[in-house]
């Protein structure tokens, strides 16, 4: 979920660029647009709140382009192609599967795939830590279970039935669904989820797998953890409707109700998730874990770690990680004593500690879902970065309808300019500072940051590029 929660009350008083400070003991926190941030080096965030300002100051008046920017959406078996402010590629679609040396890659793109090829990419996955055969998990199982997500993420999104029907305008864009191609409600209108998708989920999921093998984090964990941090990032956005917590809770749906305005579409997602076991046996997979502390085990691991991915728990989940990394084994009240040189051995984590092991699979879920800024690629980057901010902007447009408070960091993404700045943005508050911390509890991580600030600096051209048009006009 690449979306922030408005904080109405956090008591802090932001400038012009959406940011304001406030002191803690763990770190320095700021709010950016509504962001809850943390950040372990008070001086890195004086310099990119020094950054915002100019860039701020520098900004170029932005006509309406509605009129000019179209999009096209369509849907030929599994194959789609979304232009839009002119960046997003189109991509021919492979259909092979590949191997699971191509899929422990950083460079691997899910994207790139037809959607049922990414079903055979998740159980690759799980085969390779040999899950199958030690918890006894039926492959055909799992396989028609993931088909399921596939097609729950492709559906037709809950709040149609209770609140508005699905729109298919975006600001900026003009989507038109071929007939024949797409899903539609009873309304007979096509909901758009360019995002919070199959795509996504299945991105999140290998994403977690490359911190577990290329980061070494597996160590660290039991089969159990590594099962459930996998499934639980497929299935951490199902059901996703497009649009953020808190315009559910604006709206007072159904679901925030339900879920009391805490972590509305996470706690949704979950029961999907896990209901689509309990529902039909032919996808039922927990039915192996048949010891029922073992069943209990597993659905708390998965509900704690899709909890996470709540945006509103992102400076919580930082300051844990910043607790680890000066604190160790002792975090969390390790109950073994440990010598000095045992603690060099342990390094950060006890995988004794059931804590611990819960931290990681929370701390990895958060991580993966805000990772596409880091990709190795920027075309990649960037094609993720084009997705999520059509859907913001479909949001604000919905807002503005309803006559709600327009987020505010939605609002106005129909320029490559306004884009490619709050990308800069999104990266330098949320997403370094996240990472910065995980290098330092998985060293073999640390050089994530270095492709986010290159891909930084490709946003930086395109600001530069807007710049040079509006001299020569």
């Amino acid at each position: 979920m690449m979306d922030a929660e408005k904080k109405n009350n956090d008591g802090v008083a932001a400038d012009a660029n959406g940011v304001g400070n406030i002191t803690n003991n763990i770190g320095v926190s700021t709010v950016w647009y509504g962001y809850d941030c943390v950040f372990s080096n008070g001086e890195y965030l004086k310099k990119i709140q020094e950054g915002e300002s100019n860039l701020e100051q520098n900004a170029l008046p932005q006509p309406s382009t509605t009129a000019h920017h179209q999009a096209s959406f369509r849907r030929s078996g599994s194959h789609r192609s979304l232009k839009d402010y002119g960046w997003l590629r189109k991509l021919d679609l492979r259909s092979d599967v590949p191997s699971i040396e191509e899929i422990r890659d950083w460079a691997f793109n899910t994207l790139q795939f037809e959607e049922n090829v990414l079903v055979e990419v998740f159980i690759s996955m799980l085969e390779y830590y040999d899950l199958l055969e030690e918890f006894n998990l039926d492959r055909e199982t799992l396989r028609r279970y993931a088909f399921a997500v596939m097609h729950k993420h492709h559906k037709d999104c809950y709040y149609q039935r209770t609140d508005i029907e699905g729109e298919v305008s975006v600001i900026g864009t003009t989507v038109n669904a071929s007939e024949g191609d797409s899903k539609l409600s009873d309304g007979g209108h096509h909901t758009l989820c360019e995002y919070h998708n199959w795509y996504h989920a299945v991105s999140c999921s290998q994403v977690c797998f490359l911190f577990l093998t290329l980061g070494g984090a597996d160590q660290y964990l039991e089969s159990k953890d590594i099962f459930c941090i996998i499934v639980g990032a497929l299935i951490h956005d199902l059901d996703h409707p497009g649009t953020n917590n808190d315009f559910e809770v604006k709206r007072n749906t159904e679901l925030a109700q339900k879920y009391h305005n805490d972590s509305v579409l996470e706690r949704h997602s979950i029961s999907e998730g896990l209901n689509l076991c309990t529902r039909n046996p032919e996808l039922d997979w927990l039915k192996s874990f048949d010891n029922i502390e073992d069943r209990e085990y597993v659905e708390n691991y998965i509900t704690e770690a899709i909890l996470a991915t709540d945006p509103a728990r992102h400076a919580g989940i930082v300051k844990e990680a910043l607790e680890f990394a000066a604190e160790g084994p002792k975090a969390y009240n390790t109950a073994a004593s440990i010598s000095s040189s045992e603690l060099v051995e342990l390094k950060q984590f006890d995988r004794a500690n059931l804590q611990h092991r819960i931290f990681i699979g929370r701390l990895f879920l958060h991580s993966a879902d805000i990772s596409n800024p880091l990709h190795s690629s920027f075309d990649v980057a960037r094609d993720w970065a084009v997705r999520v901010t059509t859907e913001f902007s479909r949001q604000a447009s919905k807002e503005k309808k309803l006559r709600l408070q327009v987020t505010s960091y939605m609002d106005g993404l129909d320029s490559e300019y306004n884009i490619a700045k709050v990308q800069i943005g999104f990266f330098s508050f949320m997403v370094q500072p996240l990472f910065d911390t995980m290098g330092k509890l998985f060293p073999k991580l640390s050089h994530l940051n270095d492709w986010g600030e290159a891909n930084c600096d490709g946003y930086r051209e395109v600001l530069a590029a807007c710049e040079n048009v509006r001299h020569e006009e």
